[in-house]
């Protein structure tokens, strides 16, 4: 009995010793030089690209600098070992730029290490891709806990978005000394993705505007910047509220619109009357051809009512 115990129990074990294969593939890295200590790695398999992304030159083991930056082709061999997995690569450098292959051994114990920290993977069956990617991200448990003792109980795929997009404890202590607490874990990458930093943040306080994590987001993505705040006060609309400010960025209110404007005798337009100009269409060009025609001087209100009702040279002959 004890014997046949023996037996089931190594099939068992080969069985899960079989569950994930050695994957493999070639490699390209460059140094930056305006970044020392960082590599840009590309991997690929089955002639396509698998990854790309730069990584310390420390996180990899048998790598120096000198190897990376030789001025002959010297032979490499060094590895990246994470918890999900080791990565080795063999291959050369010359002047900073490497190329070779690698192979993946996944590491089945981590899977188990996941789910003792009660967290579940998003997909029913968690392969050696899976592993690949959690290798190269360092999704480690140490990250994890990281985050579940400040609050981030979440799924495998966010506890990856949040390694992809460098979310780290150190990012939501500064924003929760900002005054931006229970931020969810999708809002902390979009911050990350729109590059709304503490210091972004700080800067955008500076310029008078103090603002949800929502609209911060809203003025990256529409490039209304503390810059974009001061060319304006510069023309003489410092008291923009926020939705004015996105409205100028969505509707294209530049400087330089407004500069036209007035060299054609508008002065001291409302910042909701160059937003409906901008909608409707009104633009200088519009206004020097009427001029042309012998049309001078005509109230704003009136040129975008114009335009609504889509009088142009042609209708006032």
């Amino acid at each position: 009995m004890k014997r046949t115990f023996a037996i089931a129990a190594a099939l068992l074990f080969a069985a899960a010793s079989s569950a994930f294969a050695e994957l493999h593939g070639s490699w390209t890295a460059g140094s930056w030089d305006n970044k020392p200590g960082r590599l840009q790695l590309n991997i690929s398999r089955d002639g396509e690209q698998h990854y790309g992304n730069s990584m310390n030159l420390s996180d990899f083991r048998g790598l120096s600098e000198a190897q990376v930056a030789s001025a002959a082709a010297v032979p490499v061999q060094f590895q990246l070992a994470r918890e999900a997995g080791t990565m080795s690569f063999e291959g050369s450098f010359k002047n900073g730029d490497g190329a070779g292959q690698w192979t993946f051994a996944p590491n089945r114990a981590y899977v188990a290490s996941i789910r003792s920290l009660g967290i579940e993977f998003d997909d029913d069956k968690t392969d050696e891709d899976d592993l690949l990617g959690y290798t190269l991200l360092d999704v480690s448990t140490s990250f994890i806990k990281s985050m579940i003792a400040i609050g981030y109980r979440e799924s495998m795929d966010k506890y990856t978005s949040m390694r992809i997009f460098r979310v780290t404890p150190e990012l939501v202590g500064e924003l929760r000394d900002l005054g931006y607490d229970h931020i969810s874990a999708d809002d902390l990458v979009s911050t990350r993705i729109h590059k709304v930093t503490p210091d972004y943040i700080r800067q955008m306080r500076a310029a008078g505007w103090k603002l949800s994590l929502d609209e911060l987001v809203a003025t990256r993505i529409h490039k209304a910047t503390p810059e974009f705040a001061e060319e304006m006060r510069k023309l003489g609309y410092g008291n923009l509220s926020y939705d004015d400010l996105i409205a100028f960025r969505i509707h294209k209110v530049t400087p330089e619109f407004i500069k036209d404007l007035r060299e054609l005798g508008y002065d001291n337009v409302s910042a909701d009357d160059l937003v409906a100009m901008r909608i409707h269409r009104v633009t200088p060009e519009y206004i020097r051809d009427l001029k042309a025609a012998g049309y001078s001087g005509i109230p704003v209100e009136k040129l975008i009512d114009m335009k609504i009702r889509r009088i142009d040279l042609t209708r006032l002959k």
